[in-house]
């Protein structure tokens, strides 16, 4: 990839841009064992319309623990994942 620039440092950056490209969901305080799993697969199953999904405040993890779903549900999540161009 010479020559070329990863539009993001960083897993946190990439989560920045994706907000706003309004393509993420966070969800806060879901329960590992009951929740995470479902969720994932519901909103896997808009494939077109489907956000990325943060879990935040996950039941029983400490604060700061967190999961991401969904890089590439989205052509534009995916060409921002790969570095491609997003239009």
């Amino acid at each position: 990839m010479k020559g070329r620039v990863v539009a993001y440092k960083d897993v946190r950056e990439w989560i920045q841009q994706v907000a706003a490209m309004g393509e993420l969901k966070t969800i806060e305080g879901a329960d590992w064992n009951l929740e995470i799993g479902a969720l994932s697969v519901l909103a896997s199953k808009h494939k077109e319309d489907s956000p990325a999904l943060l879990f935040d405040r996950i039941k029983d993890y400490p604060p700061g623990y967190r999961i991401l779903v969904g890089f590439f549900e989205s052509l534009r999540r995916s060409a921002l994942t790969t570095n491609l161009p997003l239009s």
